[in-house]
């Protein structure tokens, strides 16, 4: 088994063939005195399009514009603006458009995360004023999922259309998604998720470190640290 830490990898016992890796996870509440946290579920909820919501008539891949891209992009711009004018740092979990990471990227250059010669932010999270996360959810399902899946795939934020859930996976790997958020570690789904982006190498094992537990230590959350062992 190998241990995967921030900016490594090492064996922790003799059997350096099992093809396991052994990931520490951050279960984290998201509470920080220094840090204002917005969970963009709560802030969604507000702009719910009941009428459509009550007149879906089986089009499943509507319930995307029951809390729209459109709602979710202008609560992302105004909490972005509220904490640069406000010199304030937030974190704001469940983003799901490329737009906002357009936003986020063009922040992190300006503020010179970004390394040029790999295409990669090297983000301070110390020192950064604005950080996402993302959730898992809005990771395993694309839009096309409606179809076979229905109401069982009905989440806050929804899952979007494929092209969104390619940027967010970008994000990831570009360094500029902070955080995966696993509500229901038990759910074997999200596992299962997990265990798939290793062996077909979507997410590097570092990186994946780093979006489980390191880069929300970094920004100052605290939590219970759980075990992940992922079968490769």
């Amino acid at each position: 088994m190998k241990k995967v830490f921030k900016d490594k990898i090492i064996n922790i016992d003799e059997n350096i063939f099992d093809s396991k890796f052994l990931f520490s996870y951050l279960y984290s509440k998201y509470f920080s005195e220094e840090i204002e946290v917005f969970f963009m579920e709560d802030l969604l909820k507000k702009k719910e399009n009941t009428e459509l919501l009550n007149n879906l008539n089986g089009k499943f891949a509507m319930y995307s514009e029951v809390y729209s891209p459109k709602d979710e992009l202008a609560i992302f711009e105004e909490l972005f603006a509220y904490a640069i004018e406000k010199n304030k740092k937030i974190h704001i979990v469940g983003i799901t458009l490329k737009e906002e990471l357009e936003i986020l990227e063009k922040y992190y250059s300006q503020s010179g995360f970004l390394r040029e010669d790999v295409n990669c932010f090297v983000v301070d999270f110390e020192k950064t004023l604005v950080s996402v996360s993302v959730n898992i959810e809005n990771l395993i399902w694309r839009g096309s999922d409606y179809k076979a899946n229905g109401k069982k795939i009905f989440f806050i934020p929804p899952i979007r259309e494929s092209g969104q859930n390619k940027a967010i996976f970008k994000g990831i790997n570009r360094g500029s998604v902070a955080s995966i958020y696993i509500k229901d570690f038990k759910n074997p789904k999200n596992i299962e998720f997990l265990e798939n982006c290793i062996k077909e190498e979507k997410i590097l094992p570092i990186t994946f470190a780093k979006v489980l537990n390191y880069n929300l230590k970094e920004l100052g959350f605290s939590g219970t640290e759980k075990d992940l062992i992922i079968s490769y």
